[in-house]
């Protein structure tokens, strides 16, 4: 078997061209931005069945969540009263103005949420004072904005 060196470099030369502008196409259809977006997780914390939640945290105190929508945003939830359409508090569960370290944490005797760093300071059981996140409920479903932005599909209000 004899090497046709000639048609061997025109073969290597037409797909490294291919190659190039195939590189080319995909560069250009990228656009020419500089700018990034980067979008982590859901706007909103949902499928949370609010009657559910409600009675958990009525026998049991607040429930924190430690991550939602990969936003390294732990929150704590909470419920006062007996509808559970109504009465619904959600707040970050970061210290506001401390270290990342410092969380915000239940104390179930005193019935007051402590800094874990400063356990003399504390909040009142809804969370007041601490960062707040808008929540409603639709249908039954406990939903909770932890984008910071209200989500598009969300019913209008407050």
């Amino acid at each position: 078997m004899r090497l046709d060196v000639p048609r061997a470099i025109a073969v290597t030369m037409a797909g490294l061209a291919a190659a190039v502008g195939a590189l080319m196409l995909v560069l250009w259809l990228a656009g020419s931005t500089d700018a990034i977006e980067v979008k982590l997780g859901d706007p909103d914390f949902r499928g949370i069945h609010a009657a559910d939640l409600a009675t958990e945290i009525a026998r049991n105190g607040p429930v924190p969540f430690p991550d939602l929508a990969g936003r390294d945003r732990p929150i704590w939830i909470t419920h006062a009263g007996d509808d559970p359409a109504f009465g619904w508090a959600a707040f970050s569960a970061r210290v506001p103005g401390r270290e990342a370290r410092c969380l915000v944490q239940w104390d179930g005797t005193a019935s007051v949420f402590t800094d874990s760093c400063a356990p003399e300071v504390t909040w009142p059981p809804d969370g007041d004072g601490l960062d707040q996140m808008a929540w409603q409920v639709v249908e039954g479903e406990l939903r909770v904005d932890v984008g910071g932005t209200r989500p598009a599909d969300w019913e209008a209000g407050p």
